[in-house]
């Protein structure tokens, strides 16, 4: 996929930190899980409050031993403190690290749902790609800022501030001292991190199934929409989401367990060596000051100082993340897409409504539409009726309005001005999912949505059987070529290659399966060779004799036995006949006709005046 290359994550300057809009984002994702934010925040607090109070324990420790006391009641305490400290730790660690991978999951929900459910002309405006990076980097680092960049800045800062008051002055041997808690550190880390490293690697492969899964059904949208599937198409993409998630709590689990053995290890280490400094002071080898800095600087200078700086550039990355999700939140969700028991029948009988046309399946009354608010007119005064049955051809010029009427029908594009009708009843009294339960559309990129041959054909009609699969294959020629695949009708297509003409025969026998009332091909047959175009066109004739087909064309045996030729022309209806009649009578369609071709394709109708 070449559109999902992903560059390094952007870092948000300091001064973004009080920018309200993306903050706002940011508390908006923490807002529901404030209950296991506020427990990691408070249980994390316990765990640097017994940081801070161990060296305090330490000097009654070393005070004792110098006035020849019992220090069992000390060292119990110190045990005590231990154990509770490394407790709270995970504990920490563990709540906040599932609420991160919660947050990634609701995040990504959040957007898979707003692309697929989006307008088409809005999400097709972006590249597919970057609506993938959103969804998986993105959402990664926004998760990691609200569910701990918060609690760690509080935590880290609370630490340092209790370890400059603690600290005291320092000595030369500290540096020592640290580079050994370094190795220790380092040696802990590098025998528990490899099966962090693994669950990572298994969740990243579950993001790259869901990008795969995701940039398909959004090429494929306007499939997608026509079929209705937008819940299904969903509901795929968000299994890999979750298995994602799966292995992410594993990884932060390991996570807590390294980390937790490591400090732990640390602090076992700091109790051996107060019993040892103890001795050593006992014996005249070792200063009290020099041991009581040597616990405060481990203790409470290193991780706090560590923690801070951690949770503030995962803070940075999240608000650099934050700004780049606000972008994708401005496309504007369709009306209503989900699929109600109400056909545009049902709406017609309830309303009253019957076609200003009896014979027609749909109108287009005085319509003017454009693609952006500042853009040209693709269709003015747009005024034509389409039979309930039989094959209808759209002709004309690239920039004629053909392509944007398919839009209009679909109701990819709204008009600006006039009224768009199936069966009589006005598109503003039907939601999106109802109108288009009324058409099957071939689309003049034929693209298969992911999954195998099988998915894509039942996309828009999920209960069909194995002879009506049979049938349809036999009418597009398929059948043959898909019994030759290792796996037949349950072949991969996204593992598999599929030419343009075979794209082209499986989106038309997707279409061919939907049953629907109007069958709308775009340019449908542009790939295929003559003898199977002249096979399909001969089932696009049977189709249409009780059913209405529309057919945007720019090839003269696509049209030549349409039934009736809508010839267009700067957005406007120029002619309506036969092939013969226009011939005769349209100047314009004469020229096509002589040069043996009508014009070249038309931009695809994500948004290109066509």
């Amino acid at each position: 996929m070449s559109d999902t290359t992903e560059t390094a994550p952007e870092k948000a300057p300091v001064s973004d930190l009080f920018q309200p809009a993306r903050l706002a984002v940011l508390l908006r994702y923490l807002k529901p899980h404030w209950p296991t934010i506020t427990l990691g925040a408070v249980v994390g607090m316990i765990a640097t409050v017994t940081g801070l109070w161990t060296p305090r324990v330490v000097q009654d420790v070393i005070d004792a031993v110098m006035a020849d006391t019992s220090v069992a009641g000390y060292v119990t305490t110190l045990a005590i403190l231990t154990v509770v400290g490394v407790v709270a730790s995970w504990l920490s660690w563990v709540v906040l690290g599932r609420t991160a991978e919660t947050v990634v999951f609701d995040v990504r929900r959040s957007l898979v749902e707003r692309f697929l459910r989006g307008r088409v002309l809005h999400v097709a405006a972006k590249p597919a790609g970057e609506l993938v990076s959103r969804t998986t980097s993105d959402s990664q680092l926004l998760s990691t800022a609200v569910s701990s960049g918060f609690v760690s800045i509080v935590n880290g800062a609370a630490g340092i501030i209790g370890t400059v008051i603690l600290m005291g002055v320092l000595d030369p041997v500290l540096l020592a001292i640290t580079l050994g808690a370094v190795v220790v550190f380092g040696g802990i880390m590098a025998a528990l991190m490899p099966a962090v490293g693994r669950h990572r690697a298994r969740a990243q492969e579950s993001i790259g199934h869901l990008g795969g899964e995701l940039e398909g059904s959004v090429r494929a949208l306007r499939t997608v929409k026509v079929a209705r599937a937008e819940s299904r198409r969903i509901a795929d993409v968000l299994t890999h989401a979750a298995d994602a998630r799966a292995h992410g709590i594993r990884a932060v689990k390991s996570e807590a367990v390294a980390w937790t053995f490591a400090f732990g290890g640390i602090q076992v280490a700091i109790v051996v060596i107060i019993a040892l400094g103890a001795w050593r002071v006992s014996a005249g080898y070792l200063s009290i000051a020099a041991l009581v800095a040597f616990i405060m600087y481990i203790f409470n200078f290193v991780g706090p100082v560590m923690e801070f700086a951690d949770a503030l550039s995962s803070l940075q990355s999240g608000l650099a993340a934050s700004k780049r999700i606000i972008e994708v939140e401005q496309i504007e969700i369709e009306a209503t897409s989900e699929p109600t028991s109400a056909s545009a029948d049902d709406a017609a009988s309830s309303s009253g409504a019957v076609p200003t046309t009896p014979d027609a399946v749909l109108e287009f009354d005085d319509v003017t539409a454009r693609y952006t608010d500042d853009g040209e007119d693709v269709v003015r005064n747009l005024t034509m009726a389409i039979p309930r049955t039989g094959h209808t051809a759209f002709v004309g010029p690239s920039g004629a309005g053909k392509t944007s009427a398919l839009a209009l029908a679909l109701r990819f594009l709204d008009p600006t001005s006039g009224e768009v009708r199936v069966d009589g009843v006005p598109y503003r009294d039907l939601t999106p999912a109802q109108v288009r339960a009324t058409f099957a559309f071939v689309e003049q990129d034929t693209p298969v949505v992911p999954g195998t041959i099988r998915d894509n054909l039942l996309i828009a009609n999920p209960d069909a059987t194995d002879t009506q699969l049979a049938r349809v294959l036999d009418t597009v020629q398929l059948s043959e070529q898909i019994a030759a695949l290792p796996d037949g009708i349950d072949t991969s297509l996204v593992s598999s290659a599929v030419s343009g003409g075979q794209r082209q025969r499986i989106a038309l026998a997707r279409a061919l399966l939907a049953d629907a009332d109007v069958l709308l091909l775009d340019e449908a047959t542009s790939q295929l060779d003559g003898r199977t175009e002249s096979a399909i066109q001969s089932a696009v004739t049977e189709h249409a004799r009780d059913r209405a087909v529309i057919t945007v064309a720019h090839r003269l045996s696509t049209v030549v036995d349409a039934d009736r030729i809508v010839v267009m022309d700067e957005g406007r209806v120029r002619a309506t006949g036969t092939h013969a009649e226009l011939l005769a009578t349209d100047a314009l369609y004469a020229e096509f006709v002589e040069a043996l071709t009508i014009d070249r394709p038309e931009p695809a109708l994500a948004g290109a005046a066509a």
